[in-house]
This record gives C-alpha cells, sequence and structure tokens, in this order.
C-alpha cells in the first residue's frame, strides 16, 4: 500500500526543494498528481524576491511556491469534482 503524504505546504517544500534521496524519490512515485503540479508551476513560478534559480529561493518564496501548488491540486479536485 502507497503512503499518499499530506498536502501540506511543509510536505510540499520538502518534495520540491528537498535534497535528491531515495525517500523523496519514493514520494515523488506514490504521489505523482503532487508533482505534476510541482512541474507546472515551477514552469511560470517567477518569486517574489526575484531569485533567479530555486537555490537561491528564500523562505517566503518557497511558501509561495508550494500555496501555488496547493491551489493547482485543489482546482484539479473542483474539476474532477464537477
Amino acid at each position: 500500500m502507497a503512503h499518499r503524504m499530506k498536502v501540506t505546504i511543509s510536505n510540499i517544500i520538502g518534495l520540491w526543494f528537498g535534497a535528491d534521496t531515495p525517500i523523496r524519490q519514493y514520494k515523488i512515485v506514490t504521489n505523482p498528481e503532487v508533482w505534476a503540479a510541482c512541474l507546472h508551476i515551477a514552469d511560470d513560478f517567477t518569486p517574489d524576491s526575484g531569485a533567479l534559480s530555486p537555490e537561491q529561493y528564500r523562505k517566503s518564496d518557497k511558501v509561495s511556491f508550494a500555496r501555488a501548488v496547493q491551489a493547482k491540486l485543489s482546482e484539479a479536485d473542483a474539476s474532477v469534482m464537477a
């Protein structure tokens, strides 16, 4: 049985910005919809700080990114429910 992670700000930040480890890879495989939302948001995301790469993002940039991912996922859930 695959472990579905809760879609919290902290979990999204850990998934997207975390070090590439076997545990992170497992979370990506078991939560493909969250990973797909992260990929989609990353294409167009512009951080408020103006940082050019994710390694330079401030905490507030990461939180903004995670909130955008949450919004994308809730939008997808709403369209499935309709």
